[in-house]
């Protein structure tokens, strides 16, 4: 952890990217080490700071004077540059190993991706265009993607809230060996079609609109193969089958859900049908007893009964998610600005995000093997948020200076920081027990 923050966040390491990036082309007063800092800084504000707040912050705390039009200069597409691919670098850096060896080890990596929508004032819709009605008219689309098998970020993206999920997939390199786990939003025929033909495996739901047909072209009566489950008493059922009107091949993987979740997702998508005045069919009802699940994995890698369990994962992007928009950030509530200098800001607090939660995974992980004990995300991220100025203090430190925050943080996540076990919920790590358990 130390050796990664000194690779990153040294003045020199900083000055290198800024170069890179164009953000620094000759000698200045307002190095990147600075800008940066006064970033991490208004991140910090949930007022957020003006332009004249960050000429006073430099000329007290740095001991240089520069105008609030000269910081406002600084704010252009180069700026926007240095801080995403800063943002890129610290997410890429591996901080962690979650996962033993034995965990999918046909795989070189298990991706997971997803994304989250954040609602932005209405005056920036020009730049990021919301849609509208019952929403704000602007608001942003942030796609997340990660490694879980290696520890490491592969891409994260900042995109206008109309961007379709389906979109983001045409943007996906595909890796021979690699496993990918994704919700419906991401599930189209020729996206399938091009993993495979790369040679990943997905993991991923059956759309609710998606017939399926056995490989002669008759259609599967999912109402019988429900009650057939349901009456023997059989947990998972599995079938190659041909999907949708391409009759796109694929492995389908059939879990029956408890009746009170059955219960929940009919009330949910009752009032749904209600406020949108349609009728719920019953077939539709049919396909909530179950959890429908497509792979082309092998199944001796990859057996019917793990391949729910497989997809729980996407819990990691959920909790992560969750901790952006609830733990202090305030991801939604940055002040109407300019594009550039709105993006700036926008990735110096994911930028403390993401070094947050990679603190978090370190002490966490650090936790469990000592006690056996898990540490909330939640919590601990929160905690970072209302200590930002321990993160700050990270920008440029000395081995002893990070040596000495970090023992800082870990007794302040040594009280009070257990996670609280929902009932009849699996943790992530009972998930990769379980994982591991049913592989032996």
């Amino acid at each position: 952890m130390i050796d990664n923050l000194r690779s990153v966040f040294s003045a020199s390491e900083l000055e290198t990217l800024a170069r890179s990036t164009r953000f620094v082309q000759r000698s200045s007063k307002l190095s990147a080490e600075k800008f940066l800092d006064l970033l991490i800084k208004d991140a910090s504000n949930e007022s957020g700071m003006s332009l004249l707040a960050y000429s006073n912050e430099l000329s007290s705390v740095h001991g240089i004077s520069v105008s609030a039009q000269g910081i406002d200069d600084r704010f252009n597409d180069y700026a926007v540059k240095f801080m995403r691919e800063l943002v890129n670098t610290v997410f890429s850096k591996q901080v962690a190993h979650p996962f033993e060896a034995s965990f999918l080890k046909g795989y070189t990596s298990v991706c997971i991706f997803d994304s989250t929508k954040l609602e932005l004032p209405e005056g920036m819709c020009d730049d990021f265009p919301g849609f509208g009605g019952g929403a704000s008219d602007a608001g942003i689309s942030i796609q997340y993607r990660y490694d879980l098998k290696n520890g490491v970020g592969c891409s994260l993206d900042v995109y206008p809230a109309t961007y379709p999920d389906s979109k983001y997939t045409e943007e996906i390199s595909v890796n021979e060996k690699s496993l990918e786990i994704f919700d419906l939003g991401y599930v189209s025929s020729s996206f399938l079609k091009r993993l495979e033909e790369g040679g990943s495996d997905y993991v991923c739901r059956l759309h609710s609109q998606s017939d399926v047909y056995d490989l002669e072209g008759k259609k599967l009566n999912l109402q019988k193969i429900y009650r057939w489950m349901r009456f023997y008493h059989i947990p998972v059922f599995e079938q190659d089958v041909l999907v949708g009107a391409k009759r796109f091949p694929s492995r389908l993987v059939i879990n029956l859900v408890d009746e009170q979740t059955y219960q929940k997702r009919l009330s949910k998508i009752k009032k749904e049908s209600h406020k949108k005045g349609y009728k719920v069919s019953d077939d539709y009802k049919i396909r909530m007893h179950m959890n429908l699940m497509l792979t082309n994995s092998d199944p001796q890698e990859i057996p019917a009964s793990k391949v729910y369990l497989l997809y729980k994962f996407r819990w990691q992007i959920e909790l992560f998610f969750k901790s952006w928009k609830s733990s202090g950030w305030n991801l939604n509530k940055i002040k109407e600005v300019k594009y550039e200098r709105y993006m700036c800001l926008l990735y110096a607090k994911i930028l403390m995000i993401i070094l947050s939660d990679q603190i978090y995974s370190i002490f966490a992980q650090r936790h469990y093997r000592q006690d056996k004990k898990i540490l909330s995300r939640f919590k601990c991220v929160k905690t970072l948020c209302q200590y930002i100025d321990l993160l700050r203090g990270l920008i440029n430190a000395s081995v002893y200076k990070i040596k000495e925050i970090l023992d800082k943080i870990s007794l302040l996540f040594s009280r009070g920081h257990i996670l609280c076990q929902r009932k009849n919920r699996l943790n992530y790590s009972e998930l990769i027990e379980l994982f591991l358990c049913q592989k032996k």
